[in-house]
């Protein structure tokens, strides 16, 4: 059992721990108390909201009744309407009627109402009766209000209009009525004015249920979102809604606080199941995660198999990318050791027989002008620089076995140039040990001879070797010949950096000691180790080399080594 569960995939294990541990028990429990709970919970508070909301529409539309029924007293009244329809003289019993009937028939109606009602106002159109009362006006005072021209264009009778625009900032509804003679002529407008708060105090009182209710826009039915039950019916006279919030209770009943808790207790066991489940998945996989690390550093050992799911495969693929990582750096390695040694046995054969070319060159050139034995004692020399030159099968020697070699060849020099040539080296003793590639400053001096004895006399050349902060070790051939101009001078450091040289047989081109030793060191050290020269025309010309640190020397010591030629 185990070894089968052992070699099941990640995403089976994972997939069957949330079916068995999380998805079933959850979905079998959330779906039974949900519906027993929720259910009553609803059908409970729906019927008694219900029953609620329409206690409080029951009453509001009483009070719209009574409203209406106070101002179709008056709006049908026939005898207001004669007053109404009539011209208006003083002469005449007009002043009794006003006095005696129009005016308390409004007040009397104000006096009698069981409502609050604010204001009852009659707007006339017939011009001769005189404003008075508080309750008597003319209709142009109501011409310029908003609803005016669409209710008197159309055929209703009545309409209802909320007003926000008090004084005060209450709220105002108006049961507006036209007034039609029996004849069918238009004699006025009823208005009667009713607060808001008045009309609806019903809602905004104490209620069954103790919840808030809101007149909103019109609307009907009820909804459940966000914790709410949210019940409402409309004031379709009034064209508002009532609409009552009711917060969805705690679940009732000792049973289902039982099943609560159950649900509970279970899904927290659950997730822990799961959760550990998870962990060791996870930690197998930080395990694997540490194993490849260390094979890497271990030189790319391969990791032992000892599981068959994902893991294992994993492991078995890794162990196949080591082993190609490793035969791919081994014949890199290979082939990079190989193609080093071709070049450098290419590189080297160039500075052979130009040596010897120029060395023999000297010495007629010396035994034309005057006939020395001294040659004897040059050729001795010139035989032991053949013989550190032909030594071809190492690449590295000493930076003191490269100073010999350049003292040889300055005692050469001296037979043709005697003491119009002085030749110095600055270099500490505790760099005399280290490994530097074989004539790589020969051929720099030789470009200092060539070039600086142009339009002088004497010729100083010295030596300094130094180690840099950055542990680079910095070599310098420094002579006060005529230097190179500005513009020659950038030209060559440009083609040392690109390794971009002036074709043979131009008129300018640099002898092929300096690129030669540019190359070396770009091909053993890095591109980031080319050749340089800083010269001032006219006062010095130096040529550097920037070499890594190596650490392969013996004792070291504070003196300077120096040989003056």
């Amino acid at each position: 059992m185990q070894r089968a569960f052992n070699a099941m995939s990640i995403k089976s294990k994972v997939t069957l721990a949330f079916i068995f541990f999380i998805l079933i028990p959850f979905s079998v429990l959330g779906l039974y108390t949900y519906n027993q709970s929720q259910r009553y919970m609803q059908d409970q508070l729906l019927a008694n909201s219900q029953t609620t909301v329409k206690q409080i529409k029951y009453t509001i539309e009483n009070k719209i009744d009574l409203i209406e029924s106070v101002s179709n007293n008056i709006t049908f009244n026939y005898r207001l309407q004669q007053f109404l329809g009539e011209p208006y003289s003083s002469d005449s019993n007009s002043l009794d009627t006003y006095f005696n009937f129009a005016a308390p028939l409004v007040n009397y109606a104000m006096l009698f109402q069981k409502i609050n009602i604010q204001k009852i106002s009659i707007y006339t159109n017939n011009v001769s009766i005189p404003e008075g009362f508080g309750s008597f006006f003319s209709d142009q005072k109501i011409k310029k209000e908003a609803w005016y021209d669409a209710f008197m264009s159309s055929d209703q009778k009545s309409l209802w209009v909320l007003d926000t625009k008090q004084e005060d900032g209450s709220d105002i509804f108006r049961f507006i009525q036209k007034m039609i003679s029996i004849e069918g002529y238009y004699l006025g407008i009823t208005m009667v004015d009713v607060r808001s708060v008045d009309l609806l105090e019903p809602a905004e009182g104490p209620n069954v249920v103790n919840q808030p209710v809101y007149i909103l826009d019109e609307n009907q039915g009820y909804a459940k979102e966000s914790g709410f039950l949210y019940v409402a019916d409309s004031l379709k006279e009034v064209q508002q809604v009532i609409v009552m919030a009711i917060p969805l209770p705690p679940l009732l009943g000792s049973l289902q606080v039982v099943a609560n808790l159950a649900f509970i207790l279970t899904l927290i066991v659950l997730l822990f199941a799961f959760y550990f489940v998870l962990k060791m998945t996870l930690s197998k996989m930080k395990t694997s995660i540490k194993q490849m690390d260390l094979a890497i550093e271990t030189g790319f050992q391969p990791i032992p198999i000892v599981r068959k799911d994902e893991f294992g495969v994993i492991t078995e693929k890794f162990n196949i990318l080591l082993n190609k990582i490793t035969l791919l750096l081994a014949d890199m390695i290979k082939k990079e050791t190989m193609h080093k040694d071709a070049q450098l046995i290419a590189l080297q054969s160039q500075i052979n027989p130009h040596f010897i070319y120029n060395t023999l060159d000297i010495f007629s050139a010396k035994m034309e002008i005057a006939g020395q034995y001294d040659v004897s004692d040059a050729m001795a020399d010139f035989g032991k620089m053949m013989r550190y030159n032909m030594d071809g099968h190492a690449k590295f020697a000493t930076l003191q076995d490269e100073l010999r070699y350049l003292g040889q060849y300055m005692t050469l020099q001296k037979v043709k140039y005697g003491d119009s040539i002085h030749f110095r080296v600055h270099v500490p003793n505790e760099l005399l040990s280290i490994q530097v590639l074989k004539f790589i400053l020969q051929p720099i001096v030789e470009n200092s001879v060539k070039h600086g004895f142009a339009k002088q006399d004497t010729l100083d050349i010295d030596i300094y070797a130094s180690q840099e902060s950055d542990l680079s070790i910095r070599l310098c051939v420094k002579d006060n010949g005529i230097g190179i101009e500005a513009a020659r001078l950038e030209e060559i450091n440009e083609q040392f950096r690109t390794s971009v040289y002036m074709a043979k047989g131009e008129k300018d081109r640099e002898s092929i000691g300096l690129g030669n030793i540019n190359e070396r060191l770009k091909l053993f050290y890095g591109e980031s180790y080319p050749l340089q020269i800083n010269s001032i025309q006219g006062q010095f010309a130096e040529t550097i080399l920037t070499l890594p640190y190596d650490a392969r020397r013996s004792e070291e010591n504070d003196d300077v080594y120096r040989i003056n030629y």
